[in-house]
């Protein structure tokens, strides 16, 4: 039974009959789903034809439309999910009874001990213990006082920026990110190792997005990122959780295949991303692929600000 559908060929044409949703290409049929099994449809190609039936009916069953790549998302969701009004509700009130920061803790708690995590998997064949017991003890003592004591989001965001620093340090010191890297560089990066860095956290970004709007949660409204028009402060929250394993793993691992034009490196990145989305890790005694434990996690953030006791953030093994 498909519960979400993806399309990424130019040319195809989503339409309705009766209650299927139909595909079809060039005049001919390809596909037909029950439109009662859908919960989404995203749509990753230009020229993608949809019909207004469709989108109707998608509306009033609250099946989300996504239209996203690597550099932009838009969710085509309706009124009609009035169930997603309660949560809103308690996302906004966190501000008020202090949900925001302790989620925003758990989050950047989370964030670090899965930095610590990559450190200690890609350096079991290094030699620098000395270097690698230092900076995992420094990430430690960070992860202790987030749990220690009462913050401000300043002092939170302090703590995540001085954690990245280490972080990043480490990695040039031991070069597990290559000859090239640096420093960190965000927008306007000129070396292959921050713009592939960059590009597999926008596509992250694209996956905290559904998994967000999934869950009924405004993305515009974070618990640690300032509230600003256009900025997803909530997805870009939540992204810290998974930097490291979904992006940095991938680009440590790929750091000696990111020479000459980048344009060439793209499509290396993503496949190594969606391979790591698509693994299966355990999961609550059970086995889950990555793509579904993030939006599991999301769910559950969302109990959490609806007044479920505890959020914890997923710590991947190393």
């Amino acid at each position: 039974m498909l519960k979400h559908l993806v399309v990424n060929s130019y040319g195809v044409y989503l339409g309705l009959k009766s209650a299927r949703l139909v595909v079809k290409k060039d005049g001919e049929l390809i596909k037909e789903y029950p439109l009662k099994n859908l919960k989404t449809i995203s749509i990753k190609s230009r020229g993608v034809g949809l019909s207004s039936d469709l989108a109707y009916a998608c509306g009033v069953r609250g099946v989300k439309i996504f239209f996203n790549d690597f550099k932009s998302h838009l969710a085509l969701h309706t009124l009609h999910e009035h169930k997603s009004v309660n949560v809103i509700k308690h996302q906004i009130l966190s501000e008020q009874n202090g949900k925001d920061l302790a989620l925003a803790k758990e989050l950047i708690i989370g964030k670090i001990k899965n930095q610590r995590s990559t450190i200690l998997y890609f350096s079991r064949y290094l030699q620098d213990d000395l270097l690698k017991q230092k900076t995992t003890e420094q990430l430690k003592t960070f992860i202790n006082e987030l749990k220690t004591y009462k913050m401000t989001k300043d002092s939170i965001f302090g703590i995540e920026g001085s954690a990245a620093k280490v972080y990043f340090d480490y990695l040039k010191q031991t070069r597990l990110l290559g000859d090239e890297f640096v420093n960190r560089t965000g927008r306007f990066a000129d070396d292959n190792v921050n713009k592939a860095l960059n590009y597999g956290y926008a596509i992250l970004l694209n996956i905290i997005y559904k998994s967000v709007i999934n869950a009924g949660l405004n993305p515009y409204f974070g618990v640690l990122h300032s509230l600003r028009s256009a900025k997803p402060s909530l997805v870009l929250d939540i992204m810290e959780e998974y930097r490291s394993f979904l992006v940095d793993r991938n680009i440590i691992k790929l750091r000696h295949q990111l020479k000459g034009d980048f344009n060439e490196c793209k499509k290396l990145i993503s496949n190594e991303i969606f391979s790591s989305l698509a693994k299966k890790l355990p999961y609550n005694h059970s086995k889950l692929s990555l793509e579904s434990i993030i939006q599991r996690q999301v769910y559950k953030l969302s109990g959490f600000l609806c007044g479920a006791n505890n959020y914890h953030s997923y710590v991947f093994r190393w």
